[in-house]
């Protein structure tokens, strides 16, 4: 059937629907206290909906202090929008999607807790805003998830997003970033309060001999301590972790140049000159965790129910050194099913995803090593270890946000053009 030949029966239908409401008999006419105010597909939009969504709507623009100037240009955006969520709640059930009482409730809970409320005290404070204001603001919240699902699924999800996108992104947000720390020494050769020329001759002379030695091998701490000035000469000049917004801005143009290690040169204040050492630098939001590159080898055994380890496999733990030793295993084993070891490769695993025994193993074990071998209901389980890394916990998650980010700022120059197409395959009938 066609689009438009679709649309014919869909205006003769409605046009029929409306022509026995108009000609009923009195009785019925009387009984009449709603019209249709839009048809969308198979579903009509009432006046009474209409009007009541305007009302909220309004009352919603007076909260915010916007003036509402025209209210039957209020009544049409209501409309407009009325019709795009109902095409977007149909093309949600042409996908298969829902959202359940618990990610409901879910999010309510999060809205309570921002707003520093139980939810409790979130039902009271909306039904005393509005009459039965809970329920009208869960059905609002049901729907809001439901076409953020439809949205993330045919927009979102599509959207391709390029490592230099990743990286730029990331880039931007760690250079605006104030969670950085740095780790400094520091040497002070001061100068008097009313320093003559040859006080200052005398002590830039001086840090300038320091900073030689420094550069010669000797340790910056025992300098810090034996010349420094500073009020932590004492403990080598070290001045701790600090934040950006900590460190004296006479250091910046220095600190920016140098890398953990390195010295800086002479540094000119009021108070006399400076050297610093940059220690370390870190994320205070980072939080490093352990990688293992695994990979895996089952042996088909019954002797693992007895959990005694054969002479055969102990020997495998001293024979096999490298990555291409253990996959040999399949040559060595081949009457082991394909499908048994069809995935050997692991790939990186953190410690919370594998079983105690085997994370004591690996936190022991070096690389291109094999772990002790596990006994099974179907046999013994090999680990072997390619590699060991350390790894920020967040940066994953960080680089998953910054996909996401991006995805969405591409979605939304995307998401008027798909409503409308959503729309424009509709059948739509609007009678007011």
């Amino acid at each position: 059937m066609t689009t438009s030949l679709s649309k014919r029966l869909y205006t003769l239908f409605f046009a029929l629907f409306t022509a026995l409401l108009v000609y009923a008999p009195a009785s019925q006419a009387d009984q009449l206290i709603d019209r249709i105010a839009a048809v969308v597909d198979h579903q009509i939009i009432l006046q009474s909906e209409l009007q009541q969504k305007t009302i909220e709507a309004a009352q919603e623009l007076r909260a915010k202090q916007i003036p509402i100037s025209n209210p039957a240009e209020l009544q049409a955006q209501v409309l407009d929008n009325m019709i795009m969520e109902i095409l977007q709640k149909q093309r949600a059930a042409q996908l298969g999607l829902s959202v359940s009482d618990d990610e409901i409730n879910q999010r309510l809970l999060e809205i309570a807790n921002q707003n520093n409320m139980t939810l409790p005290q979130l039902r009271d404070r909306l039904n005393s805003e509005m009459n039965d204001g809970f329920m009208k603001f869960r059905a609002k919240l049901q729907t809001q998830l439901l076409i953020q699902k439809v949205r993330e699924q045919e927009i979102i999800s599509r959207t391709m997003v390029t490592d230099d996108e990743i990286n730029n992104y990331l880039q931007r947000n760690r250079l605006d970033s104030s969670s950085t720390e740095y780790h400094l020494r520091h040497i002070l050769v001061t100068l008097p309060e009313s320093a003559t020329q040859a006080d200052r001759d005398a002590a830039l002379q001086e840090i300038n001999e320091i900073a030689a030695r420094i550069r010669s091998g000797e340790d910056f701490s025992q300098m810090a301590v034996r010349y420094s000035k500073g009020s932590q000469a004492l403990s080598g000049g070290d001045l701790g972790w600090l934040k950006q917004e900590q460190i004296p801005t006479f250091f910046d143009k220095e600190l920016k140049n140098l890398q953990p290690g390195q010295v800086s040169e002479v540094i000119s204040s009021p108070s006399g000159f400076h050297l610093i050492k940059l220690e370390e630098v870190r994320d205070a939001q980072r939080q490093m965790i352990t990688q293992y590159h695994l990979h895996r080898f089952l042996i088909l055994d019954d002797s693992a129910r007895q959990n005694r380890i054969p002479l055969e496999i102990r020997q495998l733990l001293e024979q096999i050194r490298s990555l291409e030793e253990f996959n040999a295993l399949k040559s060595r084993y081949a009457d082991i099913p394909a499908e048994v070891n069809a995935n050997m490769d692991q790939g990186w695993k953190v410690a919370d995803e594998l079983t105690p025994a085997l994370q004591r193993e690996l936190s022991q074990l070096q690389p291109n090593r094999m772990a002790t071998p596990i006994a099974t209901e179907k046999g013994w389980v090999l680990y072997f270890t390619e590699a060991v890394r350390q790894v920020d916990a967040n940066e994953n998650s960080e680089r998953q946000q910054a996909i996401q980010a991006i995805r969405i700022r591409k979605a939304n120059e995307t998401f008027e053009i798909w409503l409308r197409r959503l729309r424009d395959e509709a059948f739509v009938d609007i009678r007011i």
